[in-house]
């Protein structure tokens, strides 16, 4: 596997997020293939989760895509990326995670969105870092609300769905002025967390 930068993998006590390009998705293909792969923002749409997985595996429309790995096993548990980087705006946007369901999807949330949220302020630098969930997912939207993620309104129909009309979309975001705070919340909430020494935070001085 080929790495893009010098930011390979970033890593909790629990997870394992390794930097893929388009000549390492292998890896993590035989995953969607098989339709084990579940879009964790999401509450429906098959035909649209499917659109999307596709394109992530791809590495078409994304800028940075990682495989989760169970960082006791080492087993590839799934899939999430940077969906868009908008280097001159200072903005980012977060991928869906995408899980195979052997882990806990509170405990894969929490340890995803905190690896990639740190990614984004730390290695990309920007001023923003946003998501757009499911509004009807309301535990998924606590969850992140618990990890520091402030709900900024609600885009009608911005999920296409197979039947009947699209889904309504929230708008959730950190931006650089409250993250240190968050980052600090973010560690209490994973109280075994193991730094790994994998992002300029984690460096000793």
């Amino acid at each position: 596997m080929q790495f893009a930068d010098s930011h390979a993998a970033l890593a909790t006590d629990r997870i394992l997020l390794t930097r893929i390009d388009c000549s390492g998705i292998s890896r993590v293909k035989p995953l969607g293939d098989a339709g084990m792969l579940r879009q964790l923002d999401r509450g429906g749409s098959s035909q649209a989760v499917a659109a999307r997985l596709a394109a992530t595996l791809s590495c078409a429309n994304v800028m940075a895509a990682f495989a989760i790995e169970d960082a006791g096993s080492g087993d590839i548990i799934g899939l999430t990326a940077v969906a868009a980087h908008e280097p001159q705006e200072k903005r980012a946007t977060l991928a869906p995670i995408w899980s195979s369901g052997r882990l806990d999807e509170v405990v894969l949330i929490s340890h995803v969105a905190h690896l990639m949220t740190r990614y984004a302020f730390e290695v990309l630098a920007v001023e923003r870092a946003e998501v757009h969930l499911d509004w009807r997912l309301r535990r998924t939207l606590e969850l992140y609300a618990g990890l520091g993620f402030r709900c900024e309104g609600r885009l009608r129909a911005y999920f296409a769905c197979d039947e009947g009309p699209s889904a309504d979309a929230a708008v959730l975001s950190v931006v650089r002025s409250g993250w240190p705070v968050i980052a600090d919340r973010q560690r209490r909430l994973l109280v075994n967390e193991a730094w790994c020494c994998r992002l300029p935070s984690d460096r000793p001085p």
